[in-house]
């Protein structure tokens, strides 16, 4: 009987606890560094990476690494991409990915240098008149 009671708490405490899973902010993820394009897409648990092609001095001549996939949040912060092995030992090579605060910190270990990707919320603008049609040229927009 004791077991039994023993096993009924445990899992009550187990069911009712949970564990907390951190994630990222929703939206845009972008430098403000003129000449890189380099950007994150955050929604839930999933992300859209693009970085430069690390394989070029400029980086820009051979275009952008992209990867889309899920993500977890690590102890120590840091960002592990759900890609394969191969993958992730070609981006885990030149590349560092953190999460900083309500920014994403990519250090760049070719370069030997970091920046950070820093969050844009994907709000609308708000409208004056909340009546009026929104026309199609405000969809894109943000605030």
């Amino acid at each position: 009987m004791k077991i039994s009671a023993f096993i009924c708490a445990i899992t009550a405490v187990v069911l009712f606890t949970g564990c907390e899973v951190v994630h990222l902010a929703n939206g845009k993820y972008e430098t403000g560094m003129s000449g890189r394009g380099d950007f994150a897409a955050v929604y839930g648990d999933m992300i859209i990476i693009r970085l430069r092609n690390p394989h070029d001095e400029t980086g820009t001549e051979n275009g952008y690494w992209d990867w889309g996939g899920k993500y977890e949040i690590e102890d120590d912060n840091s960002l592990v991409l759900k890609m394969d092995r191969e993958t992730a030992r070609n981006w885990n090579f030149y590349y560092g990915i953190r999460r900083d605060g309500n920014a994403i910190s990519v250090t760049d270990y070719r370069a030997e240098k970091t920046f950070q990707l820093k969050h844009v919320p994907a709000l609308p603008k708000r409208r004056t008149d909340p009546d009026a049609p929104i026309p199609p040229a405000a969809y894109p927009a943000y605030n």
